[in-house]
């Protein structure tokens, strides 16, 4: 990197430092900081995405034979967020105790859904998914965390569960396809 000339109070006038990105060879395009009217933009881009232009969506703005068809609002997914917020411990040790986790579903209007779950129910949604669902689909189906008899009722263990669940359960209801599908949906209202 070669150096660049600058100016200091103390060394007088001297050249103008060069530009950072004087030598690359990509294309950069820099956007020149004079008060971009972002609601100005923000109306521009409505008015873009309102007209019937084409089927595949609203037009890029950086071209005209672009189009960002990223099937937004075509989801059959129920649900924008997913959360496993909680567990518990039902029962005694002794007596048949088990852990139910609270999974808080966010619908796409807005309503929290509840559903308190076991272990068991998401191992029988899993064998259901990869029972209905087409076979091309199947590779969407993250695995399960695995289960552990003998640490199943350490806290350590339970909450590293109940975050790999988290993440298996998003992945399926946020999915654009799968979460819309009758078992999943069978499964949230049981």
């Amino acid at each position: 990197m070669t150096p660049t000339a600058t100016s200091s109070p103390q060394s007088g006038p001297s050249t103008a430092p060069a530009h950072p990105f004087a030598h690359t060879k990509n294309l950069l395009v820099i956007i020149p900081d004079n008060g971009i009217d972002v609601e100005e933009e923000s109306r521009l881009y409505d008015q873009l995405c309102e007209r019937p232009s084409s089927p595949n969506g609203p037009p890029s703005i950086f071209s005209n034979d672009i189009y960002l068809g990223d099937n937004s609002g075509e989801s059959l997914a129920f649900a924008r967020d997913v959360k496993i917020s909680g567990w518990t411990s039902v029962g005694d040790k002794l007596g048949g105790a088990y852990i139910v986790y609270d999974c808080a579903i966010t619908t796409k209007e807005g309503t929290v859904i509840h559903a308190h779950k076991r272990y068991s129910a998401f191992a029988q949604l899993h064998s259901t998914l990869r029972r209905c669902l087409p076979h091309y689909q199947h590779h969407f189906l993250p695995t399960l965390p695995p289960k552990s008899p003998l640490s199943k009722y350490r806290p350590q263990f339970i909450d590293r569960r109940r975050r790999l669940l988290q993440y298996w359960l998003a992945s399926v209801l946020l999915h654009p396809e799968i979460g819309g599908s009758k078992p999943v949906r069978m499964w949230v209202m049981d």
